[in-house]
């Protein structure tokens, strides 16, 4: 995954949006949503983040 793809494409939020979230400490689905409102339309990419967030915790 590179840091310019789309994970929510209803508001466009790139990989790197999450990374950014999280690393200012949004560390939970609900908690990117707020951040950055992915997952929070139509919720197809939350599997995605759940992921992304899983190979951040390593």
């Amino acid at each position: 995954m590179n840091d310019d793809d789309i994970i929510c494409t209803c508001y466009e939020v790139s990989v790197k949006d999450i990374k950014d979230a999280y690393a200012n400490g949004a560390k939970t689905v609900e908690a990117i949503g707020e951040a950055t409102q992915a997952g929070t339309l139509c919720g197809a990419c939350i599997g995605e983040i759940e992921s992304l967030l899983e190979s951040l915790n390593k």
